[in-house]
This record gives structure tokens, C-alpha cells and sequence, in this order.
């Protein structure tokens, strides 16, 4: 296409900074955004995103890639789309729904619902508009699908809530703040929402009916599965690219629950720092007076509720909680899934491990540490490509093959606890594969001819490992690990004013 992108971008960016600004500035309804929405900088700026998607490869229901819209014309694609959002003749077509074996759950699915091209480019754009209103609104407890927010930040706020600041006469920590925790578990949360809570959520903030209406009817387009087709009564399918900003709309619910002690209402104080010392200062205040207090953390679908009071008063605030959600969402709490435990005793949130231990020196610590099962999974991996089935090919081909999944497994567990000894002890057993690997695939070499194989690392010659050529075994223990820090998480663009930094 031979319009200007950057041009178009620009003018996106100041659409969303207006709508963060206001939103953020007033708690009242937008109504203009249809002609944003029809515009045709708009259009192309999310024809762009997703036609540089990876899933602009797969087709719905109409059987249309990106790669066949492209050759017959994306302008003429684009002008389409918006003659029929003009004209009000736009109806959603069905999703295309496909099975996704759940990991590490043999027999067991997750569907996702996979709209056509066109149908994504229109949530694109809704999304563009919708997300900087909302954005503004949303809780810092909140973290899934939210841009520049991670399962690190969700983990670090937790673990800093838990941990006690407070120290006794031998200068180590006896106290914690929070004793229980209610680990949350809703039963298939994306297929059940309630659509008119949903959407009574997105109309107090946005009042032009014509996106309004736009949005019940991706909810209302139903699904296509083997030539059959299925309404969808309820829920947000996976796999709309606006599906994940529903969810956290109709999920916001429940750290509203805990108002009082995430986000109160201060006279005269509207700025960030001063909500936090607030709400920090009842929370304080309330347990100093016997009051049981409850903080949430919440990643998409999964949740966490801190709790100061004791084991009864946790299980009542999980009863209150799930009816709770009933009535506001129309959710259902899953009574074997939701548990209540000691966090002395640990739990396991966004596939991390989560306690509080006693450390001599210190006293009680909050740490998040890496899951047992999760090192396994990764040497059951590794095993897999080292396998006498595998037995074929060059070193460097089997390094090039593991070293994505050995860098990725190590940059996501780097911030935990320990993570180092872990890192020694994968390294380890990732050599010893290789070599018996190596063993299959040269069975009449010598144990010599086949440590020739391990040599002098480009990034630390003192130090021998898997080589051949430039390819060399990444070593997880060369990860630099340190603990995760609030500050480092990213700011939307559209959150900063057009005089900030990198705006």
C-alpha cells in the first residue's frame, strides 16, 4: 500500500491519548466514536496489525487469508469494510471454531474461535478506541492482557504485599500480613460471561449505540464446528482479538469487590501515588483494629485474594466472593478449584510457586520460586529431542533446536528464588543428553572422537561446552537472575502527553 503509515499511526496515537485523557479525567460517557471507528486511517492502521499477525496465515469461515485479500487489492478490501460499517449493512460472520490440546492435560481442549479476516480488522479497530477508555480505568491489581503488564508484575505485587516490613527485637520478621490466601478458579470464565453484564459494564462508559451495538453482535456471531453452527448465549470466544479486553472488562468486578482497600475514593486527592498511600493506610488501619482485610491480584482469569483475618474469615469472604461473582457476572466460582491455604504452605499461580519461608537471618520471607514440575517438564523436552527417535542430523542442527526452548525457559523463570541452582543443575543434565545423543547418532566413534565436540565457549573461552561452528549449547546458568521490579513494567504509549519522553 503506498499510503503513509507513519502518518496514519500518528493519528491513531492522538485519537487513543484523547480518549485516555478524558477517561482518566472523567468518570462520564463518551459518545462520538463512530466516525474514529469508520475512518479510513483506522481502517488501515488495523488492516496493518493484523495483516503482520503470524495468524494472518489462517482462514475463518469465509476461507480468506491475508495473503489472498493482498492479491486481490487491500485497498479495495478496506473500502468494502467501510462502505458496510457506514451503510449499517456490516453483520460479524461466525467463528471458526478449532480444538487446542491443553498442555500437559492429555485428552482435554480449549476451544478457539477463529473469526475471518475482516471480522478481525473491525476488532482491531474497536479495540483501538475501547482500550485507552478502559485502560484508564482499570486497577493496578490488574496485570493479563494489558499492555506493558506481565505474569512477572502480578508475582512481584504479590510477593511485596506478603511480606511483612515490620521486625522484632532480634531484628528478624515474626509478623505476616496475610496468613490465607483464596487461590481463584472460575469455571470456564471465557465461555460463560454473561453478555448483559457485559455489556451494561461497557455502556457506562462508551454511549455511542452504534459501537455498542457493534460489540453485542461479536458477541452474539456464534461459532461454526464441523458444518454446524452453535449461538453463543454467553461468553467471549478465544481467539477475537477484542475478547481479551472484554474479559477484563466483565473481570474488573472483582478487585471492585475489595474498593475500600485497592482504590478508595479519596476528597481531594486524584493522583496515582496518592490512591496507593491511601488504600495502603485503611488497610493498615483496618488490621490494627481487628478488621479482616482482603487484597486481590488478578491476571486475566486467575486471581488471588490475600487474607489478614484468619481461617474462618477466609472461607466466609470465599462464599461472599462467589456469589458475588454470581450476581454481577453471571460466573461461577469452581468449588474443587478454589481453595484456601496457609501461605506458610505455598501455592502455585501463573505456573510459579508462591510461599512463605523462615529464614534464620531474616525471619519469614515472601518468595516466588520455581515449581518442581516445571524443571521436569523441561528435561522430559529436552529428552524428547536428544531420543533415540531423534537420533539423526548435526550438532548443530539439535543446538539450534534447543537453545530457543532453553532461552525461553530461562528468561521467564529468571526473577524466582533459587533460580540459579536450578539453571547449574538443567545445564548439566542438558550436556549429558547431548553426549548420549551423540552416542546414537555416532556409535562407532570413541569417547574421544566425540568430546572433540565440546570446546572453548565464544562468550567465555575458559569455559568447554557443546559447539559446532558458531552454534553453541545456550548455558540457562549464564542468565542473569535478579528480582522483578514494579518499575520496570512498560507505559501504553497512548498513557503518555505528547511532551513526555519516547512519546
Amino acid at each position: 500500500m503506498d499510503t503513509d503509515h507513519q502518518a496514519d499511526k500518528a493519528w491513531v496515537l492522538g485519537v487513543q491519548r484523547k480518549l485516555y485523557q478524558w477517561s482518566k479525567a472523567n468518570p462520564d460517557q463518551w459518545r462520538d466514536m463512530w466516525g474514529w471507528l469508520t475512518d479510513s486511517r483506522m481502517l488501515r492502521h488495523a488492516w496493518r496489525r493484523v495483516s503482520t499477525n503470524k495468524g494472518g496465515r489462517t482462514a475463518g469461515v469465509d476461507g480468506m487469508t491475508v495473503g489472498r485479500i493482498r492479491k486481490k487489492g487491500e485497498l479495495r478490501f478496506l473500502a468494502g469494510i467501510q462502505d458496510e460499517l457506514r451503510s449499517g449493512a456490516y453483520r460479524p460472520s461466525p467463528a471458526r471454531r478449532k480444538l487446542i490440546p491443553k498442555a500437559g492435560k492429555p485428552g482435554q481442549f480449549r476451544p478457539l474461535g477463529i473469526p475471518t479476516v475482516k471480522d478481525r480488522v473491525v476488532q482491531s479497530a474497536v479495540k483501538v478506541l475501547l482500550e485507552p477508555i478502559f485502560e484508564a480505568q482499570f486497577w493496578h491489581v490488574s496485570y493479563g492482557f494489558r499492555p506493558g503488564r506481565s505474569t512477572h508484575g502480578a508475582l512481584e505485587h504479590i510477593r511485596r504485599a506478603a511480606q511483612s516490613h515490620k521486625r522484632g527485637g532480634d531484628t528478624r520478621r515474626h509478623g505476616m500480613p496475610y496468613p490465607w490466601v483464596i487461590e481463584g478458579d472460575i469455571k470456564g470464565c471465557f465461555d460463560n460471561i454473561n453478555h448483559h453484564y457485559l455489556m451494561e459494564r461497557l455502556r457506562k462508559r462508551v454511549a455511542d449505540q452504534r459501537v455498542t451495538w457493534l460489540v453485542g453482535q461479536f458477541l452474539k456471531a456464534g461459532v461454526l464446528a464441523e458444518d454446524q453452527f452453535f449461538r453463543t448465549e454467553a461468553g467471549t470466544p478465544q481467539g477475537g482479538i477484542i475478547s481479551p479486553l472484554l474479559a477484563n472488562i466483565a473481570l474488573s468486578a472483582i478487585e471492585e469487590r475489595y474498593k475500600r482497600w485497592v482504590h478508595p475514593n479519596l476528597t481531594g486527592r486524584s493522583s496515582r501515588q496518592s490512591i496507593l498511600k491511601g488504600a495502603s493506610d485503611r488497610r493498615m488501619w483496618d488490621r490494627k483494629a481487628g478488621i479482616c482485610v482482603c487484597f486481590p491480584v488478578r491476571y486475566a482469569d486467575d486471581f488471588v485474594v490475600l487474607v489478614s483475618g484468619t481461617q474462618e474469615q477466609a472461607i466466609k469472604e470465599k462464599s461472599a466472593l462467589a456469589k458475588y461473582l454470581r450476581e454481577t457476572t453471571g460466573l461461577e466460582l469452581s468449588p474443587e478449584k478454589t481453595r484456601i491455604t496457609a501461605i506458610t504452605d505455598g501455592f502455585e499461580f501463573l505456573g510459579f510457586r508462591f510461599g512463605m519461608e523462615w529464614d534464620r537471618r531474616y525471619g519469614y520471607c515472601a518468595r516466588v520460586q520455581i515449581p518442581k514440575v516445571k524443571s521436569l517438564d523441561l528435561r522430559h523436552k529436552v529428552k524428547e529431542c536428544t531420543g533415540r527417535d531423534s537420533a539423526r542430523g548435526t550438532l548443530g542442527a539439535k543446538l539450534q533446536e534447543l537453545n530457543p526452548i532453553l532461552r525461553g525457559w530461562a528468561n521467564y523463570f529468571r526473577f524466582c528464588y533459587g533460580a540459579s541452582n536450578v539453571f547449574t543443575s538443567l545445564d548439566w543434565y542438558t550436556g549429558d543428553r547431548l553426549w548420549r545423543w551423540q552416542r546414537k547418532v555416532r556409535p562407532n566413534a570413541n569417547a574421544g572422537e566425540i568430546a572433540k565436540g565440546r570446546q572453548r565457549s565464544s562468550r567465555r573461552p575458559t569455559v568447554r561446552l557443546w559447539r559446532d561452528g558458531h552454534v553453541e549449547q545456550y548455558m540457562l546458568a549464564w542468565t542473569p537472575v535478579c528480582r522483578f521490579r514494579l518499575a520496570w513494567m512498560g507505559t501504553p504509549n497512548f498513557a503518555m502527553s505528547s511532551g513526555e519522553p519516547d512519546a
